[in-house]
């Protein structure tokens, strides 16, 4: 007895035997190499971010005590 499947809207799906293809090897490879190519850019963003930029703030952050920031009242 074959069972129905449905969507999130309650249609029936249509039988993904029918229209379901093979993924060939060169659509694999590409995939592949899709992964490998935005893996490889994210390790390239991070070094050229720890290079380039200092890992010290850039501004001083003063004390509460310093006489700028000591409001009299």
């Amino acid at each position: 007895m074959p069972t129905e499947k449905f969507d999130a809207y309650g249609e029936v799906l249509p039988d993904a035997s029918r229209g379901k293809r093979e993924a060939g090897a060169a659509s694999t490879a590409l995939g592949r190499v899709g992964q490998y190519a935005f893996w490889l850019l994210v390790v390239v963003i991070v070094s050229v971010r720890v290079l380039m930029y200092p890992a010290t703030p850039a501004f001083e952050v003063g004390s509460a005590t310093a006489s700028k920031q000591t409001v009299t009242r």
